[in-house]
């Protein structure tokens, strides 16, 4: 018996230590299981799996185990092996570096507008082969830098100089231009310039210089140079400006010390209509008043003659000035016009600090000098200026209006049939004696 149980003891203790080593493995083996299953295989429905309490499962036995062991093994290659995973590597991969990007586009990208545009077939010179010699600041030499002289070139633009806004003319000239320069070239080529700060403001041209650069105390005054192209005050310097062929570049000089900005000018008409500004033309809406309608397609046709496109002809509606995303030119009598429309309001009370220099007031045309100052009154007068929403709009809006139908009539027959009478104008007084550019000057 004693044998016996001695035996029964000896086995119970070897079944003891031998289910105790089991439970042992088993718990490594789920720890060290861990942070493989968090890390390579990313499976995060995994850890809930192995919580430290779990090995409660230790009485299991050791085949069991083996063969859990064995599918885990058998298992774990499979999701290395799935078909799906390279084509996930692929959606995954990595969006193109910008050079990358560059260069496959570069396949599909259509040919440059110079190429197949405006500059097709062009022979002329191209930026960089015409040399020129940037001037000094006026006030250390002006008059040793000259122009180089135009060049031979099947695009032109046009160039004018002018003083005393539009009074006094200084240069006009239809001149060449160069594949894909900047306006400061075809300044060079063509005047005497002299530049300041950097080179990028024209402080001088043909030795009339800024009165305020260079100048202190009581010789400073507030006379400068500023430029238009197509009618538009230009939002950025010349030096960056690329002009287009058939754009006209107007420069005038004149005293800023009642008005600082005047952001539309009429004397390069049929511009901005034509060639709008950059190479960009949003396209012209003719909006008419009561009984007008015959007028505004007059001019629509009239502005087609001179290559522009992309005209409307449209009831006059006052909200549009609020926000326009393009030319406007409005005809009607200035009550007609004026009336339930804010923009026009202001502007006719504002007039001179904003570049108007025509008023209506007690039913008369004021025409008035670039200080605000009524020059002249009319009973019946017609008037055609522009106007803009503020500094930096390139969506200029024209009025071609008058005290009574009389002198609409009149403004409208000077853009039909004597457009060039305006030519240079910031803006015009039309009565029965003539055409007067306004503002006046002493």
């Amino acid at each position: 018996m004693n044998k016996k149980f001695l035996g029964r003891i000896c086995c119970l203790i070897i079944l003891v230590f031998l289910m105790s080593g089991c439970t042992s493995t088993k718990e490594e083996k789920v720890i060290t299981n861990v942070a493989p299953e968090q890390t390579v295989q990313q499976p995060v429905e995994a850890a809930p799996q192995v919580p430290a309490e779990k090995p409660a499962k230790k009485e299991a036995p050791a085949s069991d185990i083996n063969i859990k062991e064995k599918k885990k093994e058998a298992s774990s290659p499979v999701p290395a092996k799935k078909e799906p995973e390279p084509k996930k590597a692929e959606k995954e991969k990595p969006a193109p570096s910008a050079k990358e990007a560059r260069t496959a586009n570069a396949s599909t990208k259509p040919a440059p507008k110079q190429e197949t545009g405006i500059y097709k077939g062009y022979k002329g010179p191209v930026q960089g082969e015409i040399k020129y010699k940037e001037g000094t600041p006026a006030a250390q030499n002006s008059s040793t830098h000259k122009a180089s002289g135009d060049i031979g070139s099947p695009y032109h633009v046009q160039l004018f100089v002018t003083k005393d806004y539009g009074h006094k003319k200084m240069f006009g000239k239809r001149v060449g231009l160069v594949k894909d320069e900047v306006g400061m070239e075809v300044l060079f080529r063509n005047l005497d310039i002299q530049t300041a700060y950097g080179g990028g403001f024209v402080n001088a041209i043909n030795n009339l210089e800024s009165h305020y650069t260079f100048f202190t105390g009581s010789e400073r005054k507030k006379l400068d140079w500023f430029y238009w192209v197509n009618g538009i005050l230009a939002p950025i310097g010349i030096a960056e400006y690329r002009p287009h062929p058939g754009d006209v570049i107007w420069w005038d000089y004149h005293d800023w010390s009642t008005t600082m900005f005047i952001p539309g000018v009429i004397g390069s008409y049929p511009q901005p209509f034509k060639n709008g500004f950059g190479g960009k033309n949003p396209g012209t809406a003719i909006m008419y008043a009561d009984g007008y309608e015959q007028s505004a397609q007059q001019l629509k046709k009239s502005l087609q003659t001179k290559g522009v496109k992309k005209i409307d002809v449209v009831p006059y509606e006052p909200g549009a000035l609020q926000n326009p995303r393009k030319y406007y030119i409005l005809i009607g009598a200035w009550e007609q016009l004026q009336k339930n429309s804010s923009t026009l309001e202001k502007m006719n009370t504002k007039n001179k600090l904003i570049g108007v220099y025509v008023k209506f007031a007690d039913g008369k045309l004021h025409a008035l000098d670039f200080n605000g100052k009524v020059i002249t009154s009319y009973q019946q007068a017609g008037a055609i200026y522009t106007n803009a929403g503020g500094m930096g709009s390139i969506y200029p809006f024209w009025l071609i209006t008058g005290t009574d139908r009389q002198g609409v009539q009149r403004a409208l027959d000077t853009l039909l049939h004597r457009p060039d009478s305006i030519t240079q104008h910031f803006g015009a007084v039309i009565t029965e004696s003539g055409i007067e550019n306004v503002p006046y000057v002493n």
